[in-house]
Formats: C-alpha cells, structure tokens, sequence
C-alpha cells in the first residue's frame, strides 16, 4: 500500500517544527494535493494549525495512547482519500518517556510508518557544528532515514551557505530549505502552548508563503514518494461515519472548550452518533441530545462569560441531575465543578456538578497517566487498565471526603490523593484525556448510556 508521507522531525523543541510543518502543509494545499496532517504526541493545539493549512481535520499518533496498531490504523484510515501525509513530531526527533529507548517519540512514530524524516535544525550561533548534531541525529536513526534538513533562523545567504556546505560534505544529507531569523514567523504562545490557530491566522499565510519561497518542495515531495509500501495494516479504525444514527451528543465547542482529538469524533459517529456542537460560553442553553461531552481547554480564561451564563450552567446541573450522561475531561471537569479561582485570586461560580472547587497555579502538571477503575460506571469497569494524559495548570480544591472516585492512578497525578474521575448521577469528569482509538470500550459504553439515557 503506497502513501506518500514524511516526518518533520526535531533536534529539541522550539525549533520551528510546527513552522515548517504548516508551512509546508499550505504550500502542498497550494499545489493541488490533498494534504493529510498528523501530529505525535498528545496535542490539541497543533492540529488546529494543520487543519487551516490543509482544509482537512489532523489527526494524533501515540503510541501510549493508542497502541501500535491504532496508531497504523488511524494513519492508513486517514490518509485514504489523501495525495501526501504530514507528520508533525514532538520534543526532539528521540525524545520520549523514557531516556533508553524510542518509545512515544517521533522516531518510533517515523520507524512504525516507515516514513523519511525531514529534520529541522535551528541554526543561531552555529556553524559547522550543525553538521554534528545532524551527524548525530541520522547515525541513531533506526528503521527509517533522514532525508532531508531545513535550517531554521539563519542568519542570512552567508550563514545557510555555510551550514549547508557542512552538513551536505559530513553528512550527504541534503539541505532542502533555509528560514531567516524572522520574528514575524514566530508563532505566539501562552500557558498551555501555542495560540490556537485560528487567533493566528494571518501569521500562517506569511509562514506559508515564506515556506514555498525558502524550501525546496519539489524535493519535499520527492521525499515523501520516496516512503516504502505500508503492508498488512487493518482499515478497519472507526474512521468511517455511521449509516444509520441512534443518538444525539452535545459536544462542548467553543474559545473555553477546543481540545478534542478528531479520531474521538470519528469513533462516536460510527458508533451511531450525531454530533451537536454548542457554546457555553454564548448559547443560553445545551441542545436537546442524550448525552454531552465536555472537553478540556481554556476555561480560565472565560470564566466571566462563562459564570454570567447563567441559564446554561443551571440547565446542565439540571440535566446531570436527571441523569442524563455527561463526559468532561480537564476544563469540563474545572466547568462542572463548583468555581473556578483565576491566577489573580477571583473565584467564579461554575456549574456546580461537583462540589470541587479548580484554581490556577504556577506549577504544570504534564505527562502520561494509567488509571485503574475503582467501580463500575456507565463508561468503564473494574479490571480495566485506562491510558491517557495530563496537562494542565490548575489543582482542585475543597475536594469534599465522600467524594465519589471512578480512577484510583498507578502513573500520573489525577485530582487529589492518588485518585481521579469525579462521578455525580450519570457524570464522569477527570484531570485525565483520553484517547478512544485505544480504548474503543469507553466509547461503546458511553454511547450505550445515551441510547439509555435518550429513554429516560
């Protein structure tokens, strides 16, 4: 099975992977092809960036989060109806969770697809010795090749020259492209990473326009038809849509509730669902759907529009009340607890589901987390082993003792005490996201709850 793809890869993080990515992203768009775009690691962020790019949703691969064989899936399934795939690494091209092997880096992502890595090197201060640090990233390389070298922040004709002679004479690798040291490529950031991408979007026409002038995309997609045949992959990874749909699923879908992963999307409307996007921010009240999904975000910094809605929080406490099945993670569970306490100490009313009081701190919480169930849920069931991920400046407080838990954390940190996944009626809500593609059970249940729920 031919896909024609490519990793752009890292030595570190903030070199401009997100940059050459999008980037190169519109530069294929504006040639004609239909541009598939994935992102390693669990982030929300840069896929938003992506879809811009490409006009096409990106999609996550993660090994800790997926497995082996849903990130294969995910990746052939997407790129069915694609011309070229974009792969997006993360940290530096080895950098995973753990210092002795590959795993849940973007070397094992490009060692799984089998795919060429173009790697971005920034290049301030450095000479020669960029030929080093390539020489170094390529003799590591394991089930894959470093195919081509964009240079990042040079500092002008003379500096690239310099830096691609070096690299070319030591390594053979060639230089496929050179970015000025242009503050106006620089991509915004706040607490928890990049602006979203539509906040950005004229920066992203002037990246894009800067990418086909300064890289060699001829050669880019020489690369990427250069990737060996993917074999023995299952299609079969909820990516088509539903024939006949069973239920409705609120989903949360605004500037305080934007962190969703696309392969989520794609399980629940194969497992029959309808998906109904809503403000809580601006809509007075949820729609009228079986269930609501609540994502995480930044409601940090909505909390006066959020708290000032009233008819929408006391709507979804009502409705919680009544049973109806509702799944948060990270700023859902912050928005159904009972406020949330801003960096400047102002507390805000929120839903109330849970009487858990948030607030913002300095210390970030990041990381792979592994939950064990503690009591059987509408969603989950004692005996499983959960994988997802944490990422968030806030901890709860006021956490009452009678507290229902559905999580008791073997790795991560959870809301308090070794414990996560609050439960009230029919809602679970956790520090923890997850990922459906690796754990398809979740997704069934919480769709058999709506159906349920639709009856109630």
């Amino acid at each position: 099975m031919a896909h024609a793809r490519l990793v752009v890869g890292g030595v570190g993080s903030d070199v401009g992977k997100t940059t050459v990515s999008t980037g190169l992203m519109g530069a294929l768009a504006r040639r004609g092809l239909r541009v598939q775009g994935f992102k390693v690691g669990p982030d929300y962020i840069d896929p938003t960036y992506h879809r811009l790019a490409s006009g096409r949703p990106s999609y996550n691969l993660d090994t800790w989060l997926m497995g082996e064989a849903g990130v294969m899936e995910t990746f052939v399934s997407a790129m069915g109806e694609a011309d070229i795939g974009v792969v997006e690494g993360v940290m530096g091209l080895f950098d995973g969770s753990t210092p002795s092997s590959d795993a849940q880096s973007t070397s094992e992502v490009a060692r799984l697809l089998r795919a060429p890595v173009v790697l971005v090197v920034d290049v301030r201060g450095v000479g020669r010795s960029a030929a080093a640090q390539v020489l170094g990233y390529a003799k590591m390389a394991q089930g894959y090749s470093i195919s081509g070298v964009v240079l990042n922040r040079v500092g002008g004709e003379g500096h690239a020259a310099i830096c691609k002679s070096a690299i070319e004479e030591v390594t053979g690798i060639p230089v496929v492209g050179a970015l000025k040291n242009n503050p106006t490529l620089e991509l915004s950031s706040r607490h928890l990473g990049l602006h979203l991408a539509g906040e950005q979007r004229e920066k992203l026409g002037i990246i894009v326009d800067e990418v086909e002038g300064s890289v060699d995309i001829d050669r880019i997609i020489q690369i990427a038809w250069e990737a060996p045949p993917l074999g023995g992959v299952n299609m079969d990874s909820g990516g088509a849509s539903a024939a006949v749909v069973n239920v409705k699923v609120g989903v949360a879908l605004d500037d305080a509730f934007a962190f969703y992963y696309e392969d989520n999307f794609r399980m629940l409307r194969k497992l029959g669902a309808q998906l109904v996007f809503f403000s809580p921010e601006g809509d007075r009240q949820p729609p009228d759907v079986d269930a609501l999904y609540i994502g995480g975000g930044y409601p940090e910094l909505k909390v006066e529009a959020l708290e000032a809605n009233t008819s929408m929080r006391h709507s979804i406490k009502k409705l919680v009340e009544g049973g109806l099945p509702v799944y948060a993670e990270c700023g859902g569970l912050m928005y159904l607890g009972r406020s949330i306490e801003t960096a400047d100490g102002e507390k805000h009313g929120m839903v109330g589901v849970f009487d858990i009081d948030t607030a913002l701190t300095r210390r970030l919480t990041i990381g792979y987390t592994e939950l064990e169930p503690i009591a059987d849920t509408p969603f989950t069931q004692v005996g499983e082993t959960l994988r997802g991920h944490e990422f968030h400046y806030s901890e709860a407080r006021s956490v009452p003792s009678d507290c229902r838990f559905a999580y008791k954390v073997r790795h991560g940190r959870g809301i308090i005490g070794g414990f996560d996944g609050c439960l009230s009626h029919g809602a679970l809500a956790s520090y923890t996201h997850l990922h459906f593609t690796g754990h398809p059970n979740f997704a069934k249940r919480f769709i058999e709850a709506a159906k349920r729920g639709r009856h109630r």
